[in-house]
């Protein structure tokens, strides 16, 4: 359903002045969706003219030519990733390459007294979806901008006041109680201003030209665990802050702070860091921002906004090891198990150097489970895989595929006999009995086949041979009993 928009001289928003607060917002914008280009719009019957804007040079063009007035007649808040693939907007000048090739576009509508008198709009040349957060930002910028307009009007009224104190007396004292109200008008817009960059659930950081801080919100200071000090430029943020690498193993360089890329770069997108504040456990942080640069190309400053996502990697993480370990022993599982041999031999064929591969079977387990039950027999696959590991060398690999059977790759084995040997201690290590909880023990024996690889092996085919090698193991055993 389209929307009424008032006549927009009636709040006297066109033909003013930049101001750098709304610069600021459309600033924040273009770094909280990601997007190259931002703006803050009027619109009147006939025009539509930037207030703000990043990425765009601030012009006045006909309201029927503009994207926010169809974007308007599409509903309240809107947004495309693509905009070509719209037929409310592919024949638009904007999006059809007379003027410009937008595609991904977003629009939140400004209200003033029940009306729509403008709009807050980020686009770009690329396709770009935006996240239903990355709206709901937009939407909180856009009741900023809102705030600002609303002061811009009573600022007006009270300069249009002032002028009237002059002519008499009376006048002045009303005027003089206007003015206050304005003021403190213009003293609440701006705390509300700063309440929202502090409500945000992301850290915003911006800097001026040279570097230095200027904008340094709550998330920001409750990450770093302390103030900005803006005398600090971005290369030592790094020390300051202790900035780290994604994975906190090392300081970043200075070359790598995010402030600094981004004044290199001109753009950061999904810069992962770690901040580790004193005493407390790193935080791992995607970073998206952009340079702001004048029409002239000049640096006007950046700014960087940072989203929280170690909960999202420490999962990725468990999910990852749990889909490549067994959840009983921690040991490698038999996919994990058949890469690692896959790898294995391709070094093998490079080097020329052969590998072992062991298969053991427990003897006497399935009496654990049946006399003691499955409680006792996981106790005793524990104690089994930590023996096992003990057994081999730094470097092979202690693998459980099902059961009570095991694998051990073992690289670099020089012939049979060095593997025979390897055998021979895993069948030693498990010659005292093993634990099961509340005093008990229990014998458990170990059969072990080996293969070596040859030139040609493949891992599969290689598990298999192990495999009948230790049946074969196990079945010479029986016919000695």
């Amino acid at each position: 359903m389209p929307v009424s928009t008032p006549e927009v001289s009636a709040v006297d928003l066109l033909d003013v002045p930049e101001d750098a607060e709304l610069d600021a917002i459309v600033r924040i914008a273009a770094a909280v969706t990601g997007m190259a280009m931002a703006t803050v719009n009027v619109l009147d019957t006939h025009r539509q003219a930037q207030l703000a804007s990043v990425g765009f040079p601030r012009r006045v063009t006909p309201r029927n030519e503009s994207l926010c007035t169809r974007a308007l007649e599409a509903g309240s808040v809107f947004a495309s990733a693509d905009l070509s693939t719209d037929d409310r907007f592919s024949d638009s000048p904007w999006v059809d390459g007379r003027r410009d090739e937008v595609r991904g576009y977003a629009m939140v509508p400004l209200q003033l007294d029940g009306g729509v008198v403008g709009t807050l709009c980020v686009q770009d040349r690329e396709v770009r979806a935006l996240s239903a957060d990355q709206l709901d930002r937009l939407r909180d910028l856009g009741t900023v901008v809102v705030a600002l307009l609303e002061r811009r009007r009573q600022s007006r009224r009270t300069t249009e006041l002032a002028r009237a104190s002059s002519a008499a007396h009376a006048e002045a004292t009303a005027a003089h109680d206007e003015l206050a109200a304005a003021h403190a008008a213009l003293t609440s817009a701006r705390a509300f201003d700063e309440a929202l960059l502090d409500a945000l659930p992301v850290a915003v950081v911006a800097a001026d030209p040279s570097g230095r801080v200027t904008v340094f919100n709550r998330v920001s200071r409750l990450w770093h665990g302390t103030d900005s000090d803006p005398t600090l430029l971005p290369e030592e943020f790094a020390q300051h802050f202790t900035l780290r690498t994604a994975d906190a193993t090392r300081l970043l360089a200075p070359g790598e702070v995010p402030l600094t890329r981004l004044f290199r770069e001109g753009r950061l997108e999904d810069v992962e860091i770690s901040i580790v504040p004193d005493g407390s456990a790193a935080r791992v942080v995607s970073c998206n921002g952009a340079a702001v640069r004048g029409p002239d190309g000049s640096r006007l400053g950046a700014v960087i906004v940072m989203s929280d996502v170690t909960a999202q990697r420490e999962l990725e993480d468990r999910l990852r090891t749990a889909a490549l370990h067994d959840p009983l022993t921690g040991l490698p599982n038999r996919s994990l198990l058949v890469d690692r041999l896959d790898l294995a031999l391709s070094a093998a064929g490079r080097d020329g150097a052969p590998l072992a591969v062991l298969y053991c079977d427990l003897d006497g387990f399935k009496a654990v489970n049946d006399g003691w039950g499955h409680a006792a027999g996981d106790a005793v696959l524990t104690g089994a895989a930590g023996r096992l590991s003990a057994a081999v060398r730094p470097g092979d690999t202690v693998a459980r595929i099902g059961g009570d059977e095991f694998v051990l790759l073992c690289p670099g084995i020089e012939d049979r006999a060095a593997a025979q040997a390897v055998a021979d201690r895993v069948v030693a290590a498990m010659e005292t009995p093993l634990p099961s909880g509340a005093g008990r023990v229990h014998r458990v024996g170990i059969s072990v086949g080996v293969a070596l690889s040859t030139p040609d092996s493949a891992p599969e085919a290689l598990l298999t041979a192990a495999d009948q090698a230790m049946y074969r193991v196990k079945w010479a055993r029986r016919r000695l009993v």
